[in-house]
């Protein structure tokens, strides 16, 4: 057995041990990541508010790149993962090259738009008197498209077979090209914003690069090779049977996002898009575990679901849901804590010193829905790894877009706090029900595989349409 066949014991083997093999270095790349885009934000947070609020108006676009990318990703991850299961070693191969060049096509579109129309479209999206420093970040951000989108769906493809290390380790290059080149171009060659973008694209670039030796090399069970290559219609219905509904959670995501800043903005036209913007940097540090959790779930559930066992597929959910709920209740209580030392780190200037009490106020208020959002991710990608992407997708859109309507009622009472509150709301309640949709997810997943187990013509690769 060559070394890459024994690392897909990761997704193979015991169910709780392939979990806490897969959480701990998804998690660790994840963490860097994160905290790689708090010193990006503390870099720009010295070039004030207005940058500040720049960034927080592309970062719903630059989420829809990530969306994409991330889409197209899971969608393969579970599509080579149920291949790894049944051992077709050549149809996981396939996958692979399909959705790479699947992914820079992408790319390239998403360029071409932003090219051409990105002054019309951040206009729209609220950059009002920023504008200047919303072009000055965002474009060389979003034409970067195509070196994103590759970074993001190389990273799902080393995870799909079970290699989550290679994955946290492109994600660590990365991060540290990034951490030395933001001060370099930001300040040092005076490029302002327009710097930590480039930077942030060459972070994306080294990534991308250093998963294109692994496979070269030969380090992976995947054989990546485009000789010959053409779509194949089946292949792309398997990616994008998740990957489409999985990329439209995160567009849709942004969308709310985008919503979400035109409410503050009417409650505060000054300072409510920083503080949202920026104190969502931190509660998104907070959920790392959570979104590792759902990672890791991914293909290891689609691996069990293309050998047909409903029980691992039922450990491996309930294990994570056990263990990441009293982690994130941990999180929590240690954030709360501990807010006003996180949100001082973005709020060390005197234009942003003004921040610090409300976004303080922000993220306490947003810790309460951390130990939710575990059971919302699980589920989400636990209907992910059986192919129901458009479960996946209700259930993030109940959690998203929930906080609209409830955020909105609160805007005549003219107060950021109430907004605060109808976010945590909005989680809560949507979560609550996703909750108990993922106990009729496991009854249709232990129907589905007795269905396959009395159907020899079904192989296991590829679930029922949606």
């Amino acid at each position: 057995m060559t070394e890459p066949e024994k690392r897909t014991g990761n997704i193979l083997g015991d169910p709780r041990k392939s979990l806490i093999a897969m959480v701990v270095p998804i998690a660790i790349g994840m963490i860097v990541q994160s905290l790689n885009n708090f010193v990006d934000a503390i870099w720009v947070s010295g070039l004030g508010t207005a940058a500040l609020a720049a960034t927080g108006v592309v970062f719903p676009f630059f989420f829809i790149l990530i969306g994409i990318g991330n889409g197209l990703g899971v969608g393969a991850s579970q599509a080579i993962a149920r291949r790894i299961g049944v051992g077709d070693k050549e149809g996981a191969s396939r996958v692979a090259a399909q959705v790479l060049v699947m992914g820079v096509i992408v790319g390239f579109v998403i360029t071409a738009v932003f090219a051409l129309f990105s002054e019309q479209i951040f206009s729209a999206a609220g950059a009002g008197d920023y504008i200047d420093e919303t072009l000055a970040y965002g474009i060389p951000i979003m034409v970067c498209s195509p070196i994103y989108m590759l970074s993001f769906i190389f990273s799902a493809l080393l995870r799909s077979e079970g290699d989550a290390r290679k994955s946290m380790t492109i994600q660590i290059a990365g991060v540290v090209v990034h951490l030395v080149m933001d001060p370099v171009l930001i300040f040092g060659l005076g490029l302002g914003l327009e710097g930590a973008a480039i930077a942030s694209a060459l972070s994306a670039l080294m990534a991308a690069g250093i998963a294109v030796r692994y496979y070269r090399r030969g380090d992976m069970y995947v054989t990546l090779s485009f000789r010959g290559f053409r779509f194949d219609r089946e292949l792309d219905r398997d990616i994008m049977r998740v990957g489409l509904p999985a990329s439209l959670e995160m567009i849709l995501i942004s969308i709310s996002t985008l919503f979400m800043n035109l409410i503050i903005e009417s409650v505060d036209p000054v300072n409510g898009v920083a503080i949202y913007t920026t104190g969502w940097r931190i509660l998104d540090l907070l959920m790392v575990f959570a979104v590792s959790f759902g990672s890791a779930l991914v293909p290891i559930s689609a691996a069990a679901y293309g050998q047909r066992s409903y029980e691992r597929i039922k450990a491996v959910y309930v294990y994570a849901l056990k263990y990441g709920i009293a982690l994130m209740v941990t999180i929590a209580i240690v954030a709360i804590v501990a807010a006003p030392v996180l949100v001082h780190m973005f709020t060390y200037t005197g234009s942003a010193e003004a921040l610090a009490e409300e976004m303080t106020r922000f993220v306490r208020i947003g810790c309460l829905f951390l130990p939710f959002c575990m059971v919302g991710i699980l589920t989400s990608s636990l209907f992910q790894s059986v192919g129901k992407g458009l479960w996946s997708m209700g259930a993030t859109m109940l959690r998203n877009f929930l906080r609209i309507p409830l955020c909105y009622a609160m805007v005549p009472m003219m107060s950021l706090t109430m907004i605060w509150w109808g976010v945590t709301a909005g989680e809560i309640i949507g979560t609550t029900v996703v909750a108990a949709s993922g106990v009729f997810a496991l009854r249709y997943i232990r129907r589905n595989l007795e269905r396959m187990g009395r159907d020899p013509s079904a192989d296991g690769r590829a679930p029922p349409s949606e």
